[in-house]
């Protein structure tokens, strides 16, 4: 069987702007020997460049952890396949079967993969790795930007069913100064993601959404934003009573959020909840995410899908014989868009 310091562990993040592409050598996953950031283009295009640099790493496992909706079910003649998503060129991509097919192109045949939905993965990873207590074992994980999405884990397993969680769609209570836009989902209008991702919260604030950053925390789009998203943080403490919500993407970069949320979804629950970790703990019971760490190049989501290869390795009990310095700044061919995360 092979050695937990011999995994040569590929993690594909597929992101609707960006597939982030890191390789962990060992099992830790929040250890990033290299990462490259490809751009999401066309299907072939981006996959192509993906494939390149895992076969240049030469990794021994692969976990993928992709935007969605996606196919979870093993057993579906689509598994593997991002679905019915609204980004142009992708749905009914056979992501899967892609990557593995351009592996076993070019030599490397018989990698194990795991595969999971982006915000799957970035749950399981802080369950492993997010510096929670120890009595924490289920947790839900939201990230709010281009959309939202929630990945779930209980009991150490990511939720899948029929699909997966796709509360990023559910239909909340408008703010009351909020009634005049309609909507950005262009499945629902005005579900969640519609009213609360970046580009409704921009919207409302009267900017472009790269210049989101400027709108002052005391504009009262950020009162209705925290008001969607403790419907959220409600509706998960009511349905799945997970252990900690972890709030995370572009948007949660603005630091206010966090007190107004928490304190709205108290408002919300009323007092009919009566659980000190959510009443009394409320600040450690919904909370940043402590992976996301700009300096180091990791996200959540990239350190969860390392952390499915290493499961998917370990699963296998075996993996291909390579070297370390397949691994360096001058073996990558990808100039300026190669990065070294500091160890």
């Amino acid at each position: 069987m092979q050695q937990d310091h011999e995994f040569r562990l590929g993690g594909v993040e597929a992101g609707g702007t960006s597939f982030s592409v890191s390789l962990c050598l060992g099992s830790d996953p929040r250890s990033v020997a290299c990462q490259v950031s490809v751009p999401t283009t066309t299907p072939e295009e981006t996959l192509s460049r993906v494939a390149a640099l895992l076969l240049e790493w030469r990794v021994t496992a692969v976990g993928v952890a992709s935007f969605g909706p996606v196919d979870l079910d093993r057993t579906s003649a689509t598994y593997g396949y991002i679905t019915t998503t609204p980004k142009r060129a992708w749905p009914n991509t056979d992501l899967l079967g892609v990557l593995k097919a351009k592996l076993a192109a070019g030599g490397l045949t018989g990698i194990p993969f795991e595969f999971t939905t982006d915000v799957n993965a970035a749950a399981l990873a802080e369950m492993h790795y997010g510096g929670h207590s120890s009595d924490v074992r289920s947790c839900a994980y939201v990230t709010v930007g281009t959309g939202i999405g929630v990945g779930l884990v209980i009991n150490g397993e990511p939720v899948t069913g029929a699909l997966h969680p796709e509360a990023g769609h559910f239909l909340p209570r408008r703010h009351p100064d909020d009634s005049a836009y309609e909507g950005d989902c262009r499945f629902h209008k005005d579900c969640l993601e519609g009213l609360a991702n970046a580009a409704a919260v921009a919207a409302k604030a009267g900017v472009p959404p790269s210049e989101l950053s400027s709108v002052p925390d005391s504009h009262p789009v950020w009162a209705w934003e925290a008001h969607y998203l403790a419907q959220l943080c409600a509706q998960l403490t009511l349905f799945v009573s997970p252990h900690v919500i972890v709030l995370g993407g572009g948007v949660l970069k603005r630091e206010c959020l966090f007190p107004l949320v928490r304190a709205e979804m108290l408002r919300l629950l009323g007092s009919y909840i009566q659980l000190d970790r959510v009443t009394k703990h409320v600040d450690t019971y919904i909370v940043p995410s402590a992976l996301n760490d700009e300096e180091r190049s990791t996200t959540a989501g990239a350190v969860g899908a390392l952390h499915l290869a290493l499961q998917a390795a370990r699963a296998a009990g075996h993996g291909q014989d390579v070297t370390v310095a397949a691994a360096t700044d001058a073996g990558t061919g990808m100039g300026a868009d190669f990065t070294k995360a500091s160890q």
